[in-house]
């Protein structure tokens, strides 16, 4: 271990002049994919639980994929390129219909 490297009381590693180390940039994109994978997930949680009370629960299921995987998308603008939540809901409201439109023609062409 490096001599001018110490550990804090918190046992984040520090230097010498007491700022901690940035964590290894590999760590830092798992942790802003996971986290945006966490909202995206939350967000298809939330599309299934709404729209189960109106629609069979295949509709739902298949809304709330394109759902997640549309906010997954904008976590991770949002995160990674900083841009507003305000300025990505647009896009979330014409990305989950279109996402499910395109699942819908790919299963009917699958036959599945």
């Amino acid at each position: 271990m490096d001599p001018n490297i110490r550990l804090s009381p918190d046992l984040m590693p520090t230097s010498d002049s007491g700022a901690p180390h940035a964590a290894h940039p590999q760590f830092q994109e798992l942790g802003v994919f996971v986290l945006a994978v966490i909202v995206g997930s939350l967000c298809g949680l939330a599309t299934n639980q709404v729209l189960g009370r109106w629609v069979s629960g295949a509709v739902a299921g298949n809304a709330a994929l394109a759902v997640a995987t549309t906010c997954t998308g904008a976590a991770h603008a949002h995160f990674v390129h900083k841009q507003p939540w305000l300025h990505l809901l647009p896009k979330v409201g014409l990305g989950a219909p279109l996402a499910y439109g395109v699942m819908r023609v790919v299963h009917a062409v699958l036959g599945s």
